[in-house]
């Protein structure tokens, strides 16, 4: 599942204000994102700058065996902070 993002704090390679993330190397959040899907924590495989965007960020991450449904609850967590509630169709 890809979940497209804003406010996830710094990143590696940071670009200029302004610039597009670039493809390589890639910018990835300093801390670690994990995401609550169906109320299973996973954690995610890339978190960081979207790239060829500004200010866009991705986070990766597998949804968990068996978790299906038109309203599952999803959460981000990265850097002590939480998002609100995402209900996705999975």
């Amino acid at each position: 599942m890809q979940i497209f993002c804003t406010g996830l704090g710094p990143v590696t390679n940071q670009p200029a204000t302004g610039t597009p993330a670039l493809g390589t190397p890639l910018s990835k959040t300093t801390a670690t994102a994990t995401v609550t899907i169906g109320g299973t924590t996973q954690d995610a495989v890339f978190s960081g700058l979207t790239p060829g965007d500004v200010g866009l960020y991705h986070i990766n991450v597998q949804v968990p065996l068996g978790v299906t449904g038109a309203a599952v609850p999803v959460f981000v967590s990265i850097g002590g902070a939480t998002s609100n509630s995402l209900f996705p169709e999975i």
